[in-house]
């Protein structure tokens, strides 16, 4: 990889991550390769696999909704630059229902060979405060009672 390429893939990395900040979904998903893989680790109500541009989509929006438009990245740490991948360390902070978050999290960004992201992987420093914050996942509908 020459510094030019990982040079693109950060700055690509960045404009994903900060324009979900800024809730500027569309232009965010405009970055995404149409085979990409959104992954958000954990056990809570947003956690899960995202597959395509519309399901990124999709997923993002009730991200803004269920946080009512708070989610904002007050600090990044730190960006680590590899041959294939990005992965930016970021203090986040977010709102509802008279609960706040404030927590770490890891953003991994895997490139495809047009500089497209075609994966994004989410860790939670602290899952059980994301557990708390999002809340259980939901029951399929043939779980309702």
């Amino acid at each position: 990889m020459t510094g030019l390429t990982g040079s693109t893939r950060r700055q690509t990395a960045q404009r994903f991550v900060m324009q979900i900040g800024r809730r500027d979904i569309d232009q965010a998903i405009e970055l995404l390769s149409p085979g990409v893989r959104y992954h958000v680790l954990g056990n809570h109500a947003l956690a899960g696999t995202f597959s395509g541009p519309e399901e990124v989509r999709k997923h993002l929006i009730s991200l803004d909704d269920r946080t009512l438009g708070t989610f904002e990245a007050i600090k990044w740490e730190d960006w680590l630059v590899g041959e294939d991948h990005v992965a930016a360390l970021a203090t986040i902070r977010m709102s509802a229902g008279g609960k706040l978050f404030t927590g770490r999290h890891l953003f991994l960004a895997e490139f495809d060979v047009a500089d497209m992201i075609v994966g994004i992987t989410i860790f939670f420093e602290d899952e059980a405060s994301a557990l708390r914050f999002f809340g259980p996942p939901a029951l399929p509908e043939d779980h309702q009672p």
